[in-house]
């Protein structure tokens, strides 16, 4: 299991909405990054 932190961003959502890493803080998290290269 892999474990960091990460920086700030903040990105939109489905609707268009910001949402930001720090939205998150405190609780478990998994990010699942898909590219095509």
């Amino acid at each position: 299991m892999l474990l960091t932190k990460m920086k700030n961003i903040t990105l939109p959502d489905l609707n268009g909405n910001p949402v930001s890493i720090s939205d998150f803080e405190g609780k478990n998290t998994l990010i699942f990054m898909w590219a095509s290269w």
